[in-house]
């Protein structure tokens, strides 16, 4: 089969227990302006009945693909050994496309051949509200943007894009020694995405492509509490370290991990655990040049306990 009788797009939609919004997820991928897509479910081994109600949808472009449960880095990276588009495109099992988001994706590509990654912003909605929620016609003229640091981006305005609002090219996904890290369940996404963004360049637009489900009750993004630095930011330290990575996406990297050590160290400090907040610290004196570095630093040397709550919510 030539690639012309592929689709452009592969949508990776990872499923486990989400059957009371999965069926709204891939309605908003089926009402796409741009219609040249695979739809594939990775069913994770899901105890409820979301697997039954992807098959009761009648459209020869979803592919049901089930699998015992081994986590959503598992799902995602199944769904990419599934694909067969030009582009892989990834949409959680709850979030929604806005009509026009693989088209504007589609057309950042058009301006940036060179992207190997794509991106656009996201709305946050809570879970309460998205029975309500309905899409607005996407600006024009929204901004777009060739991004070749995204670790200073990402320090910058945060990431400019969700893993529901992003798609890979496939050769650059099968280009990966690794791709999602399997058993992890917290940043298993941004560790991909800044791996990918360290070999190529990141086409973002400024208009809103996904809307993001804010709010569920038994969410993991919601309720986990950080108890150590992320793996994926350990992971990227290293790299930055052992010289993988090219300036000055290394110095951006670096300067990244510090700002997370210096958060870890200030939730230690509210926690009442000063002696584990120094040794963050002293472990991250890349951000020393930063008024955050030092106003923790004071908070953990010389501040009653009664005044660390306000130490840490000055500006920086």
């Amino acid at each position: 089969m030539s690639d012309s009788q592929y689709p452009f797009w592969s949508v990776v939609v990872p499923l486990y227990n989400k059957a009371p919004y999965i069926e709204a997820t891939l309605r908003s991928v089926l009402v796409q302006t741009d219609p040249d897509f695979e739809l594939i479910v990775v069913d994770d081994g899901s105890l409820d009945e979301g697997a039954a109600i992807v098959e009761a949808i009648a459209d020869a472009r979803i592919r049901l693909v089930r699998q015992r449960n081994a986590g959503v880095s598992a799902a995602r990276n199944r769904g990419i050994a599934e694909s067969r588009g030009q582009f892989v495109a990834f949409l959680d099992g709850d979030d929604l496309y806005h009509p026009e988001c693989l088209a504007r994706l589609r057309a950042l590509h058009a301006q940036y051949p060179t992207a190997g990654m794509l991106g656009g912003r996201y709305d946050r909605v809570p879970h309460e509200q998205m029975g309500q929620h309905r899409f607005k016609p996407l600006p024009v003229d929204a901004p777009a943007a060739l991004i070749t640091n995204l670790p200073a981006e990402f320090l910058r305005r945060a990431l400019p894009f969700s893993a529901s609002s992003v798609a890979v090219a496939r050769w650059q996904l099968l280009a990966m020694p690794t791709l999602f890290p399997i058993g992890e369940s917290m940043g298993e996404d941004l560790d991909l995405w800044f791996r990918i963004a360290e070999a190529t360049p990141v086409a973002t637009t400024g208009a809103c492509v996904s809307v993001y489900r804010i709010g569920i009750a038994d969410s993991l993004m919601g309720t986990t509490k950080l108890s150590e630095l992320a793996p994926f930011l350990v992971r990227m330290e290293m790299r930055a370290k052992n010289g993988q990575i090219a300036l000055p996406i290394r110095s951006a990297s670096l300067s990244l991990a510090a700002f997370a050590k210096i958060t870890l160290a200030r939730q230690r400090l509210k926690d009442g655990s000063r002696k584990e907040c120094l040794r963050i610290l002293m472990n991250s004196w890349r951000g020393a040049s930063t008024k955050r570095w030092w106003f923790t630093l004071f908070g953990a040397l010389a501040v009653p306990t009664g005044l660390v709550g306000r130490i840490l919510t000055m500006r920086d």
